[in-house]
């Protein structure tokens, strides 16, 4: 059935997933650089653990992931490739047997997220706080994952992100989760580390 995994699945895919990225941590170059390639890898995670994924997927049953850039559209299109190209084997471009299709947005186009209602939203850069606050209260009206590797937005209230300590830990806002009902598997937010 497409979507499904077992809870072992599930726990093996995490426990593989946060050694190799606390492998990353110590092979990539600067703070910035580590969070945006890691963020990447961390958001498929998270998208995984969403236990209403299916009910997200667009009218061709694809994962329609928008990547939103301030204003550099050259880096927003290395992550959406990057993206396209994850996953291993059957799994390449796909997420729990969904095929992805990445849209690109700018801060001028937000608005075009209301009508096209994508699964979820990685922040490609960060943006300006007005800009960020909408995001996040689009992600919890429409009950979308909105990711940012970025330092302190997890805090302002970006649902998820990640935590780069002795090692790489998915970074959950617990208000945010809660309000806008996503249920995320249980296994996911037992490595988390949870801002509350």
């Amino acid at each position: 059935m497409p979507g499904s995994r077992s809870p072992n699945h599930l726990s093996l895919l995490l426990g593989i997933l946060l050694g190799f990225l606390s492998v990353l941590h110590g092979a990539l170059g600067g703070p910035q650089e580590q969070r945006v390639q890691i963020g990447l890898r961390l958001f498929r995670t998270m998208l995984a653990a969403d236990r209403d994924l299916a009910e997200k997927v667009n009218a061709e049953g694809r994962l329609e992931l928008a990547l939103v850039y301030q204003d550099d559209r050259t880096q927003a299109e290395q992550f959406a490739t990057a993206l396209q190209e994850s996953g291993r084997g059957s799994e390449q471009g796909k997420i729990r047997n969904f095929p992805i299709q990445i849209t690109l947005t700018d801060l001028a186009h937000l608005k075009e997220l209301r009508q096209r209602t994508p699964a979820a939203i990685y922040l490609v850069q960060p943006l300006p706080d007005p800009a960020l606050e909408a995001i996040i209260r689009y992600g919890i009206d429409h009950q979308r994952i909105v990711f940012s590797p970025f330092a302190g937005q997890v805090e302002k209230g970006t649902l998820a992100g990640l935590a780069i300590e002795v090692r790489v830990m998915p970074y959950i806002n617990e208000t945010t989760l809660k309000q806008s009902g996503i249920r995320l598997n249980s296994l996911l937010l037992k490595v988390a580390k949870i801002h509350d």
